[in-house]
């Protein structure tokens, strides 16, 4: 009986013989094979991981993709439009020249462990679309495009700016260095998170001592607020071009261990889990990173680096390999 692992030693050798370019959902084993598969043949290639996808490049410049989700063309071609209206503004220039804070999240000082049957969530809509739209950086028309997208269709097509990328080159199917990708778009997705957690942070001071926290473009408060504070909040965010929206949270529980924050709450019929300073989360990576490194080591190749970082502040997509990379994709 073939075991698992010869099985799809042998479908990899297969497609070998008659590759131009493949594409895969995201599927550890296979991944595995392929690379092993390729060392034994003594090949040279080179594999690139992000976010959204891996990928294996042979010298003839063959590819062999593996995707987290797949999406539709529209999601790439407002990237495209994005990129094409930030090539065009000088402010651009001025953006990429400097380091913005990649801080997404924020809590009360000192903050205890609680529990609340009901919390107020506002939520601010399209934050980053709206946000390049506000400040001047791409056209009505490119806004109006990533408006059209769902949620988890424009979330990718904003987050491809900040492309990061960790390359392996593999030389006579040894591997030969490491290093990281950067996108040249990278400081302008870091800007859009800057200036919105410039806005949570103006939330949070109106708030004050009832405020618990925010996660991206969500400020989390306590429903014993006034009033009058919340409609504060309301006309701050109208100021600077927002829309947002209230979501219904209740269940509200926060637990403390050691310098761990652990939020949970049930959000429009969901459950929802936050966890801050949470010192595994890494560690999902480094199972596909630690792979190659098995590969490797015994070899007396150098660690390969393990700090590649995914996009900041979007949401986790769903994964369709028969392992979900969504973790350790999600480093911030």
């Amino acid at each position: 009986m073939q075991t698992k692992q010869t099985s799809s030693h042998e479908a990899v050798r297969h497609s070998e013989k008659k590759l131009k370019n493949l594409t895969f959902y995201r599927n550890h084993d296979l991944f595995i094979s392929w690379v092993k598969t390729l060392k034994e043949m003594k090949a040279n290639f080179t594999i690139r991981h992000s976010k959204y996808t891996t990928s294996i490049t042979l010298q003839d410049g063959s590819k062999i993709t593996f995707i987290l989700n797949r999406y539709d063309n529209r999601v790439f071609i407002a990237n495209k439009m994005v990129v094409n209206d930030l090539k065009d503004n000088p402010k651009y220039h001025q953006i990429i020249q400097n380091q913005h804070s990649t801080k997404n999240f924020g809590m009360m000082n000192g903050i205890s462990p609680c529990k609340y049957n009901e919390v107020i969530n506002i939520d601010i809509s399209s934050a980053y679309a709206t946000t390049m739209y506000a400040t001047g950086l791409i056209k009505e028309k490119t806004f109006k495009m990533l408006q059209s997208l769902g949620k988890h269709e424009r979330l990718p097509a904003m987050g491809m700016l900040a492309k990061r990328s960790l390359r392996f080159n593999y030389k006579d199917g040894k591997i030969d260095d490491t290093d990281l990708e950067v996108g040249d778009n990278r400081q302008v997705f870091f800007y859009l998170i800057q200036q919105v957690e410039e806005i949570m942070n103006e939330c949070m001071s109106i708030a004050g001592e009832h405020y618990l926290f925010h996660w991206v473009d969500g400020i989390f408060i306590n429903n014993d607020i006034d009033a009058d504070k919340v409609h504060e909040i309301e006309k701050v965010l109208e100021a600077k071009g927002y829309k947002y929206k209230y979501e219904k949270v209740v269940n509200f529980e926060l637990k403390r261990e050691k310098d761990l924050i652990i939020i949970t709450m049930n959000k429009n019929g969901e459950h929802k889990e936050y966890k801050f300073n949470d010192s595994n989360k890494e560690e999902n990576f480094k199972k596909l990173v630690g792979c190659l490194q098995d590969l490797e080591l015994h070899e007396g190749a150098n660690t390969i680096r393990q700090n590649v970082s995914s996009t900041p502040m979007l949401e986790r997509p769903q994964s369709n390999g028969r392992i979900d990379y969504s973790t350790f994709l999600d480093i911030t």
